[in-house]
């Protein structure tokens, strides 16, 4: 059973950084001036989806889109496989698609065909529906248009709508409270346990999580006006994010994006955000924590994106133009990866090999710059341009301030089981000792500063809870520890798991509780060149 404390440090976690956006649950529904509504005219696109073509103005209910998805499966055998993830807080299904030339199922079958997989991802927050609906115009002219020739080249997933629950109830959280897109560290919830447990039997080269921003709101009340792009984009910004993906990513799928959204009349800009204090007139770009999605999948190798749309708060105004936006980026990515393939693949082997390497060090804190930019506003009355200077932090600049040599791995006594149960979910292996041994190992003693007062903007630890203290010292480490190799391609996924000052991690927001006298976490770096008695059985991974 979780207690009171890690409960409620829990909830602090995941309401923690880039965590402004966390306070989107709350934005009210706005009404758009004539002006505004004329300056995003509906782009002439054929979008065959649900809430589209039944001629009543809605959102596409989970029901029409259970329908959807089945009909896409029994029409096209040859393209398509419709699977599940698993169910919702609240029971509800979760579909997904695979789409291949050949219409395959089996994990180990697609990946021997040697195509970039490229996923995307709708609906993390119930209340950001644009993403869902060109998620399902996508899925539908893999299985039955023209769109289908890319899959000559690629192996394509889409999961529609990956938080049921909020959809239903039109709000950000799923059914707990808690919001998805803070938990790809943690898997605490159903829907990111079954969504990665998907992920790591067909790991993406590229994956894009699709999302909706708010319109006014804070934008009204800081700076008089409305949030202006069709699209705010980000990929991974994390610093221990490898650089060959983040090359792709910056140099080739991003302007792609651009020139297929300007040919369409459609703008965009970086990702931007702001607190809800009114007297805090500080911008920030999508933050750096490894928990959000676009970041995780970074660490883990794959050219990761975020995608956001102006709809959060306007209910059904624009609809139409916000799904376009999001089908046009995301066919513009399989366009892109499908003409650039053995490009793509070779930075993520590149990258992923980097990360197996387990070389240099790691990133323990850095700061992010802050300089003036002109963000994009539109006046609220007359609908015209309103270029914004700002105070502004770019999370891609970056200056490290604290790192801390990388270990050969981690042990995890059973009392750090929840972070070891993450860990396998998204495919890290971890081994058994072949018995007990006496090792000399690095202790962390955490000291716990106790609930988030105010976010830290320079710093990495932003909510800078916990301190932490390395300890050398001479274990006697019993037989059912486990060891976690830094030696595989999830190695700053396990770092960013098992540092208890990374933001985030399961130490540092409590669901791996420490000591109550000491403070000593019961996980334990072991430093490089130890080598280990494993038990027989292992993987690759574990030196079998």
């Amino acid at each position: 059973m979780m207690t009171i404390w890690r409960m409620l440090a829990l909830a602090l976690s995941l309401a923690a950084t880039p965590a402004l956006a966390q306070d989107e649950g709350r934005v009210a529904d706005y009404k758009q001036s004539e002006a505004v509504l004329a300056r995003y005219k509906p782009v002439p696109i054929p979008l065959a989806t649900p809430a589209l073509t039944r001629g009543t103005p809605g959102l596409t209910t989970q029901a029409e889109l259970e329908a959807f998805v089945a009909d896409l499966a029994a029409k096209a055998p040859g393209r398509v496989v419709l699977g599940s993830l698993g169910k919702s807080q609240q029971g509800r299904d979760l579909p997904y698609l695979i789409f291949s030339k050949e219409g395959l199922k089996d994990p180990a079958v697609l990946k021997a065909l040697g195509r970039p997989v490229v996923w995307f991802v709708g609906q993390q927050h119930g209340n950001e529906p644009a993403g869902a609906e060109a998620m399902l115009a996508l899925a539908h002219d893999l299985a039955l248009g023209d769109l289908g020739a890319v899959l000559d080249k690629l192996v394509v997933v889409i999961v529609p709508r990956s938080n049921p629950d909020g959809a239903a109830a039109d709000k950000r959280p799923g059914a707990s409270g808690f919001d998805l897109n803070r938990d790809h560290l943690l898997l605490t919830l159903p829907e990111t346990k079954a969504l990665h447990a998907k992920l790591a039997e067909l790991p993406p080269d590229v994956i894009v999580d699709v999302h909706e921003f708010s319109v006014a709101n804070r934008w009204l009340e800081k700076f008089g006006g409305l949030n202006a792009a069709d699209a705010m984009i980000l990929y991974a910004t994390n610093p221990a994010v490898p650089a060959p993906t983040t090359q792709i990513a910056a140099e080739l799928v991003k302007p792609a994006m651009e020139k297929a959204m300007a040919e369409k009349g459609l703008t965009s800009f970086w990702y931007f955000t702001t607190s809800y204090r009114k007297d805090d007139k500080l911008v920030s770009m999508g933050g750096n924590a490894p928990g959000i999605a676009r970041n995780l999948f970074g660490l883990s190798g794959a050219v990761s994106f975020l995608i956001e749309t102006r709809g959060v708060g306007l209910q059904l105004e624009n609809l139409e133009r916000r799904i376009a936006t999001h089908y046009v980026i995301a066919r513009s990515v399989l366009d892109t990866v499908a003409a650039n393939d053995k490009a793509v693949q070779a930075a993520v082997k590149a990258a992923r090999a980097e990360l197996a390497a387990n070389q240099g060090e790691l990133i323990v804190a850095h700061r992010i710059a802050t300089e003036t930019v002109a963000i994009p506003l539109v006046d609220p009355a007359s609908g015209a341009d309103m270029p914004t200077p700002v105070e502004f932090r770019d999370s891609r600049k970056v200056t490290v301030t604290s790192r801390r040599a990388r270990p050969e791995g981690y042990l995890v006594l059973p009392a750090g089981q929840a972070a070891l149960d993450a860990l396998r979910l998204k495919g890290i292996a971890s081994c058994a000792l072949a018995g007990p041994v006496t090792l000399e190992v690095e202790a962390f003693m955490v000291e716990q500063k106790g609930p988030v007062k105010k976010i830290d903007r320079e710093n990495i630890n932003p909510d800078q809870a916990v301190k932490v203290e390395l300890r050398p010292r001479r274990m006697d480490v019993p037989a059912n520890a486990v060891f976690v190799p830094m030696t595989q391609m999830g190695a700053n996924v396990i770092a960013a798991s098992l540092e208890p000052d990374s933001p985030g991690s399961h130490v540092g927001v409590g669901v791996v509780e420490t000591a109550p006298a000491s403070g000593e976490a019961p996980i334990y770096r072991v430093p490089r060149g130890t080598k280990l008695a494993l038990a027989a059985g292992g993987d690759v991974a574990c030196g079998r």
